[in-house]
């Protein structure tokens, strides 16, 4: 345990999740909020029904994707490798983009709620925003290995090309 909290490579393995997750946080707690106070505003209109099926379809493979992800990551920061094979080749974010994309739209179907796509856009936003100094440093540290992997695969949607 004391090798994933230490840093590696001059980075420490939460990198920019700190202030991504404080950039989304805000509309997570009012989605909840809103959902649990004003639920007639939150809800999506019955003819939508169908749809709650949907969400346990998406929240499978998400849920699939940030296990593999925060597994490797674990396995791979405690090495000071840079992983960019399973849940990091379908995409160079998988944590921050199964929540994005899969977790929080399955919450957001299975809850029949359109409030979790507000804190998805946000968590979308912040990784935009703050990203890009966690890349410097991989940049930095890994040079022309994490150019390729840059090259390669996208920053949060999966299977999408760069």
């Amino acid at each position: 345990m004391e090798n994933i909290i230490k840093r590696q490579n001059g980075m420490n393995i939460i990198g920019q999740g700190g202030k991504i997750i404080i950039f989304m946080l805000p509309s997570l707690i009012a989605a909840i909020l809103i959902q649990m106070y004003w639920p007639n505003i939150a809800a999506l209109p019955e003819s939508l029904a169908i749809f709650r099926y949907a969400g346990y379809l998406l929240l499978l493979p998400g849920l699939c994707l940030w296990g593999v992800a925060v597994i490797q990551l674990l396995a791979g920061f405690s090495q000071g490798k840079l992983v960019t094979t399973g849940a990091y080749g379908i995409v160079r974010n998988p944590i921050y983009s199964s929540v994005t994309f899969f977790i929080l739209p399955a919450v957001a179907l299975i809850s029949f709620t359109w409030v979790y796509i507000i804190p998805a856009i946000f968590l979308y936003g912040g990784v935009l925003i703050f990203i890009r100094a966690e890349e410097q440093q991989l940049k930095q540290t890994f040079g022309k290995a994490y150019e390729a992997y840059l090259a390669r695969v996208d920053r949060m949607v999966p299977f999408k090309k760069p």
